[in-house]
């Protein structure tokens, strides 16, 4: 039992510091971080629209996990990222938990 509360405190310091991190980004717009089940956790936005978000979210990991398989079946998903004129989504999964940035889409370029 001890070791199990161990691990849900590390895994929401773990939560807290990647939000931090991430919120001391410039033109970071929203923040979704879910857990290994797919449910926001910790977010800048509305709980409803997060969950509307990771609802969509799963069915693009899926099809770009099928698209990966058949290029290459040992292939994993890494990160995602999309781009629109005005924002980007960086989404990026792993065992514990799945981070979703939006963030202004904005060349740091300039000539």
């Amino acid at each position: 039992m001890q070791a199990d509360q161990q691990q849900s405190k590390r895994t929401r310091s773990y939560v807290e510091e990647v939000f931090r991190l991430i919120e001391e980004k410039p033109d970071i717009v929203d923040i979704i971080i879910l857990n290994k089940n797919g449910n926001p956790v910790k977010t800048t936005m509305e709980k409803q629209m997060a969950i509307e978000f990771a609802g969509l979210y799963e069915i693009l990991k899926e099809k770009v996990q099928l698209g990966l398989q058949k290029i290459d079946p040992k292939d994993e998903l890494l990160m995602l990222r999309v781009r629109t004129k005005a924002n980007e989504v960086l989404i990026t999964p792993d065992g514990k938990i799945t981070v979703m940035v939006v963030q202004n889409a904005q060349d740091r370029i300039q000539l």
